[in-house]
């Protein structure tokens, strides 16, 4: 399979011999689909007989291309770690085409300028749609609001002030309600520093084992309730970014029985790992929140089945080797993600026969897509060809050095996963793709303005 190669660069040609997968529509068929001018132009049963430069998908997956709504690409200011260039490429060989960046950089982007410097960037590396999010507050400083209808206006697809919560409640009821005005979408990191200060890893019996503070979940919980009743009172969009413990879901479940819009995430380490994995003081388990209780992961799995989480997203956020050398509770908080997510979701919700393909799909394409309102995560006419190939039953196991990303930090170092990507298709090219004779590259600097615009 060289899809790279045999690609026209007219850009309009059929994939045959695939299977369809539709998060929308919850199906799973043989079939074809054609690719013109960066969309897709149909889909069939088959290819037409004859048709030029047909794309061989050998019996394997295509679906619409992941979106994670929740990535840290460190440019501008920390580029050591990951630049939006790597961030693209770690994003192509883990099947995803669009994310949405969190704005703590360094500088913070807390102006419409810096979001135009990102998009500018993403359009340069041409591997992935990148979205900003805009800051809420003047440098995350949680004390005066930044220009939001600035950032807005330059393309931010979100506001947060994600890596740290609002913590004055007036300011964020004001943002809240002035997100209302634009109907813009507000990313709360749920947080109750008071709480986490000084923490290290879930406050439990393991924390205790150890010897290291911990971090309970009620500053999450508290965080959590504070910014659901703030929503209530505006009446804004809400979205609550990496959700870890049973007490938020529950928050959340009784949030939407009452009609709020709100909706959240959850992230692939909190499903496949516990409080238990730092037993080894490993540091590249540690992130923020931290890996809580097996009720814990029992109660997120429960909130996707069930629609109180909408989503998974990675919360990746790349570090230095020598960061996470330092021992445990002097190592930053962070793990990167972007090339496990669809394989951990395959492995931790499809293998074991909790959710159909179609549906545990619909959480890393659909269903973000529509809390972003983004154009991706489709698979109809007229979407845009973002694409990914993958086999949902090869199994590999998770080695950091092999990965796009800048940094190595991955929770799941040696971890067996089943589900792997063999080719992503960006605005109607192939970007990357992965065969027998390794992996290869392909940037399409030109993507954005054809299938994005």
């Amino acid at each position: 399979m060289d899809w790279i190669e045999r690609c026209p660069t007219a850009g309009d040609y059929p994939i045959a011999q695939v299977r369809l997968v539709d998060p929308e529509a919850g199906s799973v068929a043989p079939g074809a689909l054609r690719v013109s001018g960066g969309r897709i132009a149909e889909l069939a049963a088959a290819a037409p007989a004859g048709a030029q430069a047909v794309l061989d998908g050998q019996g394997l997956c295509l679906a619409p291309g992941l979106i994670d709504m929740h990535v840290h690409l460190r440019e501008p200011g920390d580029e050591d770690k990951e630049t939006v260039a790597t961030g693209a490429a770690a994003a192509a060989r883990g099947g995803v085409t669009a994310m949405a960046c969190m704005p703590n950089t360094q500088p913070i982007c807390d102006s419409g300028a810096i979001v135009e410097l990102i998009r500018e960037r993403a359009a340069a590396a041409g591997l992935c749609a990148v979205h900003p999010v805009g800051a809420i507050t003047q440098n995350a400083a949680s004390e005066q609001l930044a220009d939001l209808g600035e950032m807005l206006a330059a393309g931010a697809v979100a506001l947060s002030d994600d890596g740290r919560p609002v913590t004055d409640a007036r300011l964020l009821r004001h943002a809240l309600e002035l997100s209302r005005t634009w109907d813009a979408l507000l990313i709360s990191h749920a947080e109750e520093l008071a709480l986490s200060r000084d923490g290290v890893m879930h406050e439990g019996v393991v924390s205790q084992r150890l010897g290291l503070r911990g971090i309970p979940r009620e500053a999450e919980d508290i965080a959590t309730d504070r910014d659901v009743r703030l929503a209530a009172l505006t009446g804004a969009r809400l979205h609550i970014a990496h959700v870890s413990s049973r007490g938020s879901v529950e928050i959340l479940r009784r949030a939407k029985a009452t009609g709020l819009q709100v909706t959240a995430e959850t992230a692939p380490h909190y499903l496949l790992l516990d409080d238990g994995a730092l037993a080894g003081y490993d540091s590249h388990k540690k992130m923020n929140p931290p890996l809580r209780e097996q009720s814990d992961q029992e109660a997120l799995v429960a909130g996707l089945l069930d629609g109180t989480l909408d989503c998974v997203a990675t919360d990746h956020a790349p570090h230095t080797e020598i960061e996470k050398e330092r021992e445990l509770a002097q190592a930053p908080f962070g793990v990167t993600g972007l090339e496990t997510l669809l394989a951990a979701v395959l492995t931790r919700l499809v293998q074991p026969g909790l959710l159909a393909l179609p549906r545990a799909l619909a959480l890393v394409t659909a269903r973000p897509a529509a809390i972003l309102r983004l154009p991706g995560g489709r698979l109809v006419a007229g979407a845009p060809a973002d694409l990914v190939l993958f086999d949902p039953e090869e199994e590999w196991v998770v080695r950091g050095a092999e990965m796009a990303s800048r940094s190595r930090n991955t929770p799941f170092e040696g971890m067996a996963l089943r589900g792997r990507v063999r080719a992503t298709v960006l605005a109607g090219a192939p970007v990357y793709q992965r065969g027998a004779s390794g992996e290869r590259f392909q940037p399409r600097p030109w993507q954005r303005a054809r299938a994005h615009a």
